[in-house]
């Protein structure tokens, strides 16, 4: 794609994030994203930005990330600089927003990995980074996750030779995802988020106890807080900015309570696990008492042995979030390695940390308190989609009422 059809996507993305005048931006990625990098900057800093940082951690450099995987003495596997932390904190602290492009040069680098070290590495840093990372999470302060297409990346998901073809393919397929085919694209996103956030307030009114899924291989009950907040679109810093996490968004989404979970659901896409490196295909859990208590896969099972070693609460949902087949990413019948896009796909479960935000005055509770309230906390969070037109979603209200929200794959509210 040429520069103006970039610097056009490049300020769609800082739209939805809201900069500010006299912000700085964070843009965090792979080393093979600085192109598109400074052409956020250039649009960032003409809409008034005090200061843009590219910047990729030892995770977002694969080769560098890699080497020390293979090579570091085991004993240092555990080390985390303290640099890292203090750049956490000054996001936080000097009201940074944060643009963090998530498509892999090579969406297969971490596969060939020796696991057992790769989780070593990856606890020792989402454990040391928690506290902040939280703070990010709460959204204190605005964070958008981005898609920008890589060769090797794109002929994975066109299924062609990795190449500038493979790219100028995918994008063909983004464009009307990413609703760049529109006159004024960041109008029609910002319009988009307050139907999700109606949708959300409405599901929220139900006041519901629990979501079913019934389907081929599901038949699955999730408990919810009666604290629970559905929400979708927009979010607000403490501050009062608006921005958008996401673009592309079709979600709606809630925390449910991590101890009540009965029955078992299949994964009705193929699954790619980042922190792994490969994919999960024709998956399905068994939960017991809100955790999953057997698994399986038809190829990937070795995923799922290694995502549940990473934290003793990664078997515990942290999300449940409800998307409807008019999504436009279903519609392209397309598995993008990417959980920004996937996720968006369908209706979906997170295995790993919940929202305090999706619980009723959850951002000011200490860990404790929202654990007695069914909150997960865990080092990890990844979504499972279990959403299709043969699965049916309904609420149970806390009278027992049943209430259809999804049948033949379409919102019924």
């Amino acid at each position: 794609m040429d520069r103006n059809f970039l610097e056009k996507y490049a300020n769609v993305l800082l739209t939805a994030v809201n900069i500010q005048k006299g912000q700085n931006l964070l843009v965090r990625g792979e080393p093979v994203h600085a192109g598109f990098a400074s052409i956020i900057a250039a649009e960032a800093y003409k809409r008034g930005a005090r200061y843009v940082r590219f910047d990729n951690n030892e995770i977002e450099n694969p080769a560098l990330y890699r080497a020390r995987i293979e090579h570091s003495d085991p004993g240092f596997l555990e080390y985390v600089p303290q640099f890292r932390l203090d750049f956490l904190k000054t996001l936080v602290e000097e009201n940074w927003a944060l643009i963090a492009i998530r498509t892999p040069e090579d969406p297969g680098s971490l596969a060939a990995l020796d696991q057992e070290r790769n989780a070593v590495v990856g606890r020792a840093i989402a454990e040391a980074s928690r506290p902040w990372q939280r703070r990010v999470n709460n959204n204190e302060i605005a964070w958008l996750v981005a898609f920008a297409p890589t060769e090797k990346l794109a002929g994975k998901i066109m299924e062609k030779t990795a190449g500038p073809d493979a790219v100028e393919e995918l994008w063909k397929v983004l464009i009307p995802i990413l609703r760049l085919d529109r006159e004024d694209p960041a109008a029609f996103w910002a319009e988009h988020g307050k139907r999700l956030a109606r949708r959300a307030e409405s599901i929220t009114a139900l006041k519901l106890a629990k979501i079913r899924f019934r389907g081929p291989g599901t038949d699955f009950v999730i408990g919810l807080s009666d604290r629970a907040l559905w929400h979708g679109g927009p979010s607000l810093t403490p501050r009062g900015i608006e921005f958008e996490p996401n673009i592309p968004t079709e979600e709606v989404y809630t925390s449910p309570d991590c101890r009540v979970a009965e029955g078992r659901v299949a994964f009705t896409r193929p699954v790619f696990v980042p922190s792994v490196g490969k994919i999960i295909e024709d998956g399905w859990l068994e939960f017991r008492n809100g955790e999953v208590a057997d698994y399986g896969a038809a190829a990937g099972k070795d995923v799922l042995d290694t995502y549940f070693a990473l934290d003793p609460n990664a078997k515990r949902l942290g999300e449940v979030a409800l998307v409807d087949v008019d999504s436009p990413i279903f519609k392209s019948n397309r598995v993008f390695y990417n959980i920004l896009f996937d996720e968006n796909a369908s209706c979906h479960i997170a295995l790993g940390s919940a929202y305090p935000g999706c619980l009723r005055g959850g951002e000011s509770m200490g860990e404790d308190e929202l654990r007695s309230i069914g909150a997960n906390f865990a080092n990890v969070h990844t979504d499972f989609m279990i959403g299709s037109p043969e699965v049916e979603v309904s609420g149970v209200t806390r009278d027992g009422e049943i209430i259809p929200i999804i049948r033949n794959g379409i919102f019924t509210l």
